[in-house]
């Protein structure tokens, strides 16, 4: 019985980790008007969740269109705004990869804590999911010096006072 209840366990467990990993059907979801983009929003959300559970490969065709539904979705919606300054671009360089993994936990972090308006704690919130990923999948060598000492910062705790240094 009990090695019953540990196989359908890792069934389950595995099924559960096998979903996480699939892609809405995002051709079905219409962006044309205003209101689309909040009924949108569970979609973006898993996107997101969706490029944090897969590796970045370039030649992933779903993780194309996941970000560019993503990207759209970002430009197009109205409650929510989405700063991507000089700071993100010297952070996160212009690797299209490493930049769309930011603007992923951007949105992830937004959806999740919609009463955060804050821009500087929405940078904080984003740069603590997306970091952990990057140190995970990214290969370093593209990392711009900046991303580097953004990394150190956050391995000593000190990722907030790193970005209020680096707005100055």
């Amino acid at each position: 019985m009990k090695q019953l209840f540990i196989l359908v366990t890792v069934f389950l467990l595995g099924f559960s980790i096998c979903r996480a990993q699939e892609l809405p059907n995002l051709k079905a979801v219409k962006l044309n008007k205003s209101a689309n983009y909040k009924t949108a929003e569970p979609t973006a959300l898993k996107v997101s969740n969706y490029l944090f559970a897969t590796s970045i490969e370039r030649r992933n065709q779903q993780r194309i269109e996941a970000g560019n539904f993503l990207i759209r979705w970002m430009n197009g919606t109205t409650d929510y705004t989405f700063y991507v300054e000089d700071r993100e671009m010297n952070l996160f360089g212009f690797d299209s990869d490493i930049l769309l993994m930011y603007m992923a936990a951007l949105t992830k972090f937004m959806l999740e804590h919609p009463q955060i308006k804050d821009k500087n704690e929405q940078t904080l919130g984003a740069v603590n999911i997306v970091l952990p990923y990057l140190n995970k999948e990214s290969d370093k060598k593209r990392w711009p010096n900046l991303l580097w000492q953004l990394n150190d910062a956050y391995q000593q705790n000190k990722t907030a006072e790193f970005l209020k240094q680096i707005d100055r």
